[in-house]
């Protein structure tokens, strides 16, 4: 929901909302402001008074008439104001020259002279149509109401009302056409973002991330408190100033300013907990036992059941594993900040610091965040500077540790008959398995990462509308990443001595970039907004990794020169840079008809000689119809946009030196001795260009009835030509490949919509929803330019880009089908597989289908906010519906070892049980594979939030603005047929993983 609707109208709310605008200023809105005249003193005033500030008293209220508490009253170009209390009421000293500023969210601003005024009556106007909010679309900003392209943007109360710690997770779900998806449940786990499906086949699909104005900026080192807004430029029109950079689109972060203002402190805490969730249904004591035995019975030539394990299930001691390893976690988060100013100067300040334990002993987060900003303006100059900081120290603890605790039979005890813990916890080849805890305890990995994204401008007005911008933006990070495994631990098996393995990168990047803005109106109907700029970029990249083995105790990756061994090393360097050149031009109508036309070219370091430049072009037309004078006399339409662009860009997502011979170490034998030696690993490619998309967007925008219904509606059809693959060659030329070509080519087309509601809306409560679909159908038009399939590779004509090619299955061979089930040498109790063409036979040519993809046929959303008075409850949900995965989780506790290790509680097939969902345990089980195929379609509900905000009267007499309480629920429900670990998680296995959570904390936000 926007903030406006939010806010609109809700008087019970005026309090909060006044202060949380007096902190955070919107930018100014134009607008009428209705004042009462017959409140003029026109009397003169005596020579004692003359030489007093007059004191101004006044009344705000808003369209209705009714009284507005909270709103900000400043006496423009000072710090200097006040607030109105319950009744509306405020009084001010200020001078005859004085011009006040009302500002409150939800309502245009409006700027009124003092005057000779002793007293004044201002009414509000509702900015209902929310249609002059500001979005940046890349080296400028426009007004929502004028934008040609596909721009979606969401704010810093939507992201920190989802409690996540990572920018990222809070992103999931809250925009149409953006999916976010998390690779385990690991703390610190980078999320990945895909813009509008998957454009590449062999290459990232990932989106250009700019924070601040620093491009490449990571999203996952930010402070969701810290940020402004985020902008989304989806279509390739909007992202067409960003040239190549733009192609998978493009995320603009803007973290917070300073606002013209008094200084404002503000505090934001969280406090709560953790706690596994969703786990996966195993077998418990019993059922494991009477399974092992089927297993046994089947043809499984384990004999899991013996010494201690054996008496331990005849008597019925038994483990839970999970309950053992697992544990509750502690998240924290606070954040800390400043922002103020006057007309010519404003500044802020942030810090922040979030704590989090994992699920597992030895898993932890901590994360410090700082920004610092200020602005400068002086005459016709303006400069400013902004810095943000990230320092994080990620314990990641085991990656045995969890896989173990699933694995376990329950069985296995972690104690000796003494009470002590083993190390060694199964009777049966108890070499193999070991107490997860000791894992936990004795093997880590530890990420330390620093960044530091910086932005330096100046901007120089030349003429009215005419403004000359230069801006510099380093980025510097260093990762280091260390890896220990003590004695006893799994690698160590209890008798090898520690191993390390350390690896340091250490990077950095600039942009330098270079604008001139005209922007003029013409006639009151002719207006022109035009840019032309260059653009520099230089990144540069460094890594060094070692591996060691038999250290003489266990110190870590923090002596490593103590090794008894070196296993290996290796280091690299790389660097690249791009030059650009570009235009836009915007040009509106009479506030009816807008034009955008955009041209950038790109020269990059990265490709071939000759084919290093590219330029891309796009154009965008739109018509706001509501504008027309057959819609105006429809008061209930507010507006109605139909936009239509077409768009260009590139893409250059290959190494560095890909267009050039490789070279890689190897050894040879040398006269009986190993001597060092380079072989050529990749054959020169001096053709090497850009990959190129083309994207049609057609879109509408909509608004009615005061903004109680509003919305976008986008039909998109993108087409990725000139992919760079990978290609096969004979390797009677010495390599077996060509590792980057211009050849493929891809497709996508999808719809989204979104649909925000105000449903109820009166004095006391408002109920509001906020409504997202998407729908995205990738396609593989080209593969190696012959227009033919490539099953080994995954690979078909008109199918995604991604697919599951295997066998199909149906159902379980049951008693009385022994003679079918002979013919393809299976047993009753085995899977069974479809023979496609029923000729006897199961052939890869023949029989192999494609049975899904990993891409969702749809995605979802739906938000409700519900507030009475100073009570808000916020409820968010999202879904994803469709997608196929090979899941891994299943490979390992389904399918594997069968009686070795504990498994997924599933309805076995006995000839007692003749069931069709799952094979007899054994070893005659048929291709047992074909069940790892997963349904993840899943509905999440991801946020439950319960708020009060503290009226004003209560905490003015203590100096604070505001005060909000609240207490939130993360992720509490998931709804899913898959039986794994998430079905949201990318790597779906057990290694190197961890297990979902819920999160249930309070939260405090305060101003002062």
């Amino acid at each position: 929901m926007k903030k406006q609707n939010l806010s609109k109208k809700r008087l019970s709310l005026k309090w909060v909302l006044g202060n949380v605008v007096f902190i955070l200023f919107a930018f100014p809105l134009s607008g009428n402001a209705l004042v009462s005249e017959d409140q003029y003193d026109t009397s003169a005033r005596n020579t004692e008074s003359s030489q007093q500030v007059p004191m101004i008293t006044g009344v705000v209220k808003d369209s209705k008439g009714e009284t507005m508490p909270g709103v900000s009253v400043l006496i423009k170009g000072t710090t200097k104001g006040t607030l109105t209390d319950a009744d509306g009421k405020f009084s001010l000293e200020a001078s005859d020259n004085s011009i006040l500023v009302f500002r409150f969210l939800g309502s245009i601003t409006q700027e009124i002279p003092a005057g000779n005024r002793k007293s004044m009556e201002v009414v509000l106007l509702d900015d209902s149509q929310n249609l002059d909010e500001i979005v940046v679309v890349g080296y400028g900003t426009m007004k929502k109401r004028d934008l040609t392209g596909s721009v979606k943007s969401i704010d810093n109360q939507t992201i920190k009302a989802t409690g996540e710690p990572s920018t990222l997770g809070a992103m999931r779900g809250q925009m149409a056409g953006v999916n976010v998806t998390q690779g385990d449940g690991k703390l610190g786990t980078d999320f990945k973002i895909i813009i509008r499906g998957v454009n590449s086949i062999q290459k990232s699909s990932n989106p250009l991330v700019i924070v601040d104005g620093v491009i490449g900026g990571d999203l996952n080192a930010l402070n969701p408190s810290d940020i402004e807004k985020i902008d989304v430029l989806k279509d390739v029109s909007a992202a067409a100033i960003y040239g190549s950079r733009g192609a998978n689109g493009v995320i603009i972060v803007t973290t917070k300013s300073g606002k013209v203002g008094r200084n404002i402190i503000t505090y934001d805490g969280t406090v709560g907990f953790t706690t596994p969730t969703n786990l996966p249904r195993m077998f418990n004591g019993e059922e494991f036992v009477a399974y092992a035995k089927e297993a046994i019975a089947g043809g499984s030539w384990h004999n899991p059941l013996v010494g201690f394990e054996k008496d331990n299930a005849e008597k019925g001691n038994f483990t839970d594993w999970r309950d053992y390893t697992l544990q509750n976690g502690m998240q924290t988060m606070h954040t800390l900040s400043g922002t103020g100013g006057t007309e010519k100067e404003n500044h802020v300040f942030s810090i922040g610091y979030v704590n989090q334990t994992g699920s597992v002993e030895g898993e932890r987060l901590r994360r410090y965040n700082a920004k610092v900003g200020v602005e400068v303006k002086e005459g016709n100059v303006t400069v400013g500077l902004s810095a943000y900081g990230r320092f994080a120290d990620i314990d990641r603890g085991s990656s045995e540790a969890v896989r173990s605790a699933f694995r376990l039979r329950p069985t296995a005890s972690p104690y000796d008959e003494n009470g002590n813990e083993q190390f060694f916890v199964q009777a049966y080849r108890p070499e193999r398995f070991t107490n997860p805890l000791f894992d936990a305890r004795n093997e880590n990995t530890n990420y330390r990462q620093l960044n530091l994204f910086t932005n330096f401008f100046l901007d120089y007005k030349i003429l009215d509308g005419l403004n000359a911008r230069t801006a510099f933006a380093p980025n510097v990070y260093s990762d280091r990443f260390g890896y220990s495994a003590d004695t006893y631990t799994k690698t160590g098996a209890g008798t090898k001595l520690p191993k390390a393995n350390l690896t340091n990168n250490n990077g950095y990047s600039f942009t330098w970039d270079n604008t001139v803005n005209y922007t003029k109106l013409f006639k009151k109907v002719h207006n022109i907004n035009a840019m032309v700029g260059t653009s520099m970029y230089k990144s540069g990249h460094e890594s060094a990794f070692i591996a060691v083995k038999d250290l003489p105790y266990n110190s870590k990756w923090h002596n490593i020169g103590s090794a008894g061994a070196v296993e290996s090393r290796s280091s690299s360097e790389n660097k690249q840079s791009l030059l650009s050149f570009m235009a836009r031009v915007n040009y509106t109508y009479n506030d009816k008809y807008l034009f955008t036309f955009t041209g950038r070219a790109d020269g990059s370091s990265k490709l071939a000689e000759g084919n290093k430049w590219g330029f891309f072009p796009s154009a965008a037309v739109a018509w706001r119809i509501s504008e027309e004078g057959f819609l105006k006399e429809y008061r209930n339409i507010d507006d109605l946009k139909i936009r239509i662009s077409y768009g260009e860009s590139g893409n250059n997502v290959v190494d560095p030196y890909s267009t050039i011979l490789g070279v890689s170490n190897t050894q040879y034998d040398f006269g009986g001795t190993n001597a060092n030696g380079q072989y050529l690993n990749r054959i020169a490619n001096d053709k090497l260009g850009w990959e190129r998309s083309k994207e049609i967007n057609l879109g509408i925008d909509y608004s009615f009835f005061s903004s109680r219904i509003s919305g976008t509606i986008d039909f998109y059809s993108k087409d990725n030509i000139d992919l760079i693959l990978a290609q096969k060659i004979p390797q009677t030329n010495g390599f077996t490949d060509v590792s980057a070509v211009n050849i493929g080519q891809t497709r996508n087309t999808g719809l989204e919509i979104s649909l925000n509601t105000v449903n109820i809306q009166t004095k006391d409560f408002t109920w509001s929803t906020v409504f997202n679909f998407a729908t995205n159908k990738n396609q593989v038009l080209e593969i190696f330019g012959n227009h033919k399939d490539y099953p080994d590779q995954n690979l078909f004509i008109g199918k995604p880009v991604q697919v599951h090619y295997d066998y199909d299955w149906n159902g379980i061979w049951q008693l009385g089908e022994e003679k079918e089930a002979a013919k393809y040498s299976r047993l009753p109790g085995a899977v069974k597989e479809v023979d496609q063409n029923g000729d006897g036979l199961m052939t890869p040519e023949y029989d192999k289908i494609i049975r899904g993809t990993p891409f969702p046929d749809w995605t979802g959303s739906v938000g409700s906010t519900f507030i009475y008075k100073d009570l808000d409850l916020a409820i968010f949900a999202y879904t994803r519906q469709g997608e196929m995965k090979r899941s891994s989780f299943h490979a390992e506790l389904s399918n594997e070892y069968l009686g070795e290790i504990n498994q997924l509680k599933v309805n076995y097939w006995t000839p007692e049980n003749p069931s069709n969902e799952f094979y007899r345990p054994g070893t005659n089980a048929g291709n047992k594979e074909l069940l790892l195929y997963r349904d993840c379609s899943f509905v999440r509900i991801s946020n439950i939030t319960l708020g009060y905000n503290v009226p004003l009267k209560w905490i003015k007499n203590v100096h604070m603005s505001k005060l909000r309480v609240y207490a939130s629920a993360i992720n509490p429900f998931l709804f899913t047929n898959y039986t794994g670990l998430d079905p949201e998680f990318d790597n779906t296995s057990t290694y190197n993983g961890s297990v979902s959570v819920s999160t249930y904390m309070l939260g405090v936000n305060v101003a002062f």
